[in-house]
């Protein structure tokens, strides 16, 4: 069990941490883009895809999964 143990505790080691995944993408976008992102996930008419199409072509590179995350936590859902 110990071998299963250090496996998953080395898998998790390799996920980027969350709270490293909103600060630089808070430092990507500045405050004025920041603001912006917040208004486009509290817009229920724009969904996670066009998000993260959008942040790619920026050249961000997050991951679809982190845009779905972040936006639950600023829409409080």
């Amino acid at each position: 069990m110990g071998e299963l143990l250090d496996a998953v505790t080395q898998e998790q080691a390799k996920k980027p941490n969350s709270n490293k995944i909103d600060l630089r993408l808070r430092e990507f976008l500045g405050d004025a883009g920041w603001k912006d992102f917040e208004k486009a996930c509290k817009d229920a008419s724009i969904n996670n895809a066009v998000i993260h199409r959008v942040l790619r072509n920026k050249g961000l590179k997050v991951s679809y999964t982190a845009v779905a995350r972040i936006r639950s936590e600023i829409t409080g859902t």
